[in-house]
């Protein structure tokens, strides 16, 4: 079944993560003293979409980023830190993909997909 991107409007709570996901921030440039924060926070999102277009207002540690995006079309984010970097955002299947060419601003390839575990539970891996 095809992802339904308009499901996630709404507001979410972005909590948990696996064993290896410290290692993970370590890789994507978190700064060092950053990562058990991170592993501890619960963050907010509110996610509204309108067609193939979506915007994720996030807010963690205080601080808020709003970034739209297009299916299919290459966009820059912003993370509550100031951070930019370049994001595609497809369907496949049944995950909404995410694809940065360069996450680290260093050449370093990322890719995650979410999905539906139920009507109230995105998984993303």
């Amino acid at each position: 079944m095809p992802y339904d991107l308009a499901k996630e409007t709404g507001n979410w709570k972005g909590c948990g993560n696996s064993d290896n996901y410290g290692e993970i921030l370590q890789k994507l440039g978190v700064p060092p003293d950053m990562v058990p924060k991170i592993l501890e926070i619960e963050y907010s999102v509110e996610m509204t979409v309108s067609g193939d277009q979506f915007t994720y207002k996030i807010t963690e540690f205080g601080q808020t980023s709003v970034n739209t995006f297009t299916l299919g079309v290459e966009s820059e984010e912003q993370d509550a830190w100031g951070t930019k970097r370049m994001v595609t955002y497809s369907m496949e299947g049944d995950s909404l993909v995410n694809t940065y060419p360069s996450v680290d601003g260093k050449g370093l390839h990322f890719r995650s997909c979410r999905r539906f575990l139920d009507d109230n539970t995105i998984h993303t891996i």
